[in-house]
């Protein structure tokens, strides 16, 4: 008898027990049901997964147009640069030495220009008259013009006398020969005048003309020495030396070694500017309906997949390339913010958010 009683109890506590655990059942449905319900509203983010690479948007080509060659180079690649840090320190000795070649010959020049001027003086066409030697060859036609009417009185005086049978016929005929051969020298004299006047024109047009030569070649030497100066200010070095103006950069290819001669077509080196890092991504061509210019981004950098920048995607190529057997769509993606352990070159996953 008390056997069974212990058995009733027994059973009546598991009967306690299981009702009030399907009580609780039904309390816990409408929970669950709201739970699911709320689960369904809440929409699945779509994202398309891609890979890329970290660029720089801006790069800064070192290019020097001058006769000039390196006499070091401070930085190596990969290294960063801030602006203000020296890259390279150039040997500008064959550009001084013809700076200073053009100053030597534009000073010969200008001297030489003022001899001329001064040799010249006031000459000109316009004053010849006054020139010394044609004032003397002017005395000597007026003293023969003189010495001629002299003789032409005594030849008439002297006809007179023959006349009257006062001298002979020689005294009278030496007298015209005389003034006859004064005759002969006054024309030469006044075409020694005119040849005189000739020669002096010449000289003057010549000495002029000197003048404008060497005026036009100064000019000229002027031009070719401010070119070198400012072949030099134009280069952006200060003194000898190519400074940095990239306020944070790396140094991404050097091309050249010290005592390398420069060449103007060819970049000396080039510097990534770190403040306009952007991502590369390839989507493939399948997906790429399913995104849009501003749509947004999550970047994972493959050294370190724990850290994630955001982005937005800013540009989309017209135009489908092949990689590595498979057709994708170039994609631009803006970073929002970056640090310094974003490098250039680094390998990227990306998820773009779907549109």
């Amino acid at each position: 008898m008390g056997m069974m009683k212990k058995v009733l109890i027994i059973l009546l506590v598991m009967l306690t027990i299981l009702f009030a655990a399907g009580c609780g059942k039904k309390d816990d449905l409408p929970a669950l049901a709201d739970q699911e319900q709320e689960q369904a509203e809440t929409p699945v983010q779509q994202t398309v997964q891609a890979f890329g690479t970290v660029k720089t948007k801006q790069t800064k080509g070192i290019m020097v147009d001058l006769p000039a060659s390196i006499e070091k180079i401070h930085v190596q690649e990969g290294q960063r640069v801030k602006k203000g840090d020296v890259l390279i320190t150039l040997s500008l000795k064959e550009i001084e030495e013809q700076i200073k070649e053009k100053e030597g010959s534009l000073k010969i020049a200008e001297l030489e220009l003022q001899k001329l001027k001064e040799d010249i003086g006031n000459r000109s066409n316009e004053n010849i008259d006054n020139e010394p030697e044609i004032i003397q060859a002017k005395n000597n036609l007026e003293k023969a013009q003189m010495e001629y009417e002299k003789l032409e009185k005594d030849l008439s005086n002297k006809a007179v006398l023959l006349k009257e049978g006062a001298i002979p016929q020689k005294e009278f005929e030496d007298s015209k020969g005389a003034l006859e051969q004064k005759q002969k020298e006054i024309e030469n004299e006044k075409i020694s005048l005119e040849n005189l006047k000739s020669k002096l024109r010449a000289s003057n047009n010549i000495s002029e003309l000197d003048i404008k030569i060497k005026e036009q070649n100064i000019i000229s030497l002027k031009s070719q020495l401010q070119t070198l100066k400012d072949k030099i200010a134009e280069s952006g070095i200060k003194g000898n030396e190519i400074i940095c103006d990239i306020p944070n950069g790396v140094i991404e290819k050097i091309n050249n070694a010290a005592g390398d001669r420069l060449n103007a077509e060819k970049q000396i080196m080039s510097i990534l500017d770190l403040d306009t890092l952007i991502v590369w991504a390839n989507v493939a061509e399948d997906f790429i309906k399913d995104i849009k210019v501003g749509s947004k981004a999550i970047i994972s950098p493959l050294a370190n997949p724990d850290k994630e920048y955001e982005g937005t995607v800013s540009r989309i190529s017209n135009m489908a390339v092949q990689e590595n057997g498979e057709t994708v769509v170039p994609v631009e993606i803006t970073l929002t913010e970056v640090d310094e352990s974003l490098l250039p070159n680094f390998n990227i996953n990306i998820k773009i958010i779907a549109q």
